[in-house]
């Protein structure tokens, strides 16, 4: 049985608007006319879909809202390695490998999902090979966007030079506003972005502490605000 407390719902599948979009069409495709017995939940924040070394029964597809993907060492410490967004298959490489699940996915905030069994989808990359294509891109995609953030994290940058390029990097689509100001939405808690840059919560109070009083940034109840973006991207160089 999937981690998660599951509620069953209905709606359509929305998709981001990049290359993978393309992908999931195809699979989507492929799965509608079939007769795959897929289910669809609703999720609230903190729910774990599956975590590592739990069998891998099947793929999660994110409908809505985001969640964490991390890894853990043998002491314990949980790396986020990536953030996934709509359209997102998770649990790919695992369920086509017969294993068990090697990362933990919990909600960020509430999500909707479809799950599909690992039997159904292998039944379904046998029938279909439009499936089985779009099945191999995503799982491509994914495994390029895990090897980019590893990258990210092995750079010898200082702490503060990663908690910089983090936020720099939430920027990327964001505009700005009369006052040159990018608002950031705060969907994680300090522990969650020292999960990300491989560091303690209470290094990322200290250095979001520190840039505040610097004027770089403002934190409110529901942002974080970036006042000064040539100061952020220079931290982010250095």
């Amino acid at each position: 049985m999937p981690s998660a407390q599951q509620k069953e719902t209905s709606g359509q599948t929305l998709i981001p608007s990049d290359q993978k979009q393309v992908d999931l069409h195809s699979l989507w495709h492929a799965i509608r006319p079939s007769n795959l017995s897929y289910l669809n939940s609703l999720h609230g924040r903190g729910k774990v879909l599956f975590g590592e070394g739990e069998t891998a029964r099947g793929v999660y597809i994110l409908r809505t809202g985001r969640a964490a993907v991390s890894i853990s060492s043998s002491e314990g410490r949980n790396v986020i390695v990536r953030l996934t967004k709509p359209g997102d298959v998770l649990g790919l490489n695992s369920v086509l490998r017969n294993s068990y699940y090697d990362m933990t996915v919990r909600t960020l905030e509430p999500c909707s999902t479809e799950f599909i069994s690992r039997s159904e989808l292998m039944e379904l990359m046998e029938q279909s090979e439009a499936a089985a294509r779009a099945i191999l891109k995503i799982l491509s995609h994914e495994l390029t966007e895990v090897m980019n953030r590893t990258r990210s994290l092995l750079l010898p940058q200082t702490v503060r030079a990663k908690l910089a390029t983090l936020l720099f990097e939430w920027c990327n689509g964001n505009g700005r506003d009369e006052a040159d100001i990018v608002r950031i939405d705060r969907f994680f808690t300090h522990e969650e972005i020292a999960q990300m840059i491989c560091s303690s919560r209470e290094t990322v109070t200290r250095l979001l502490a520190s840039m505040s009083r610097q004027n770089i940034i403002e934190i409110t109840s529901d942002s974080i605000l970036i006042r000064d973006y040539a100061a952020l991207e220079r931290m982010a160089l250095g």
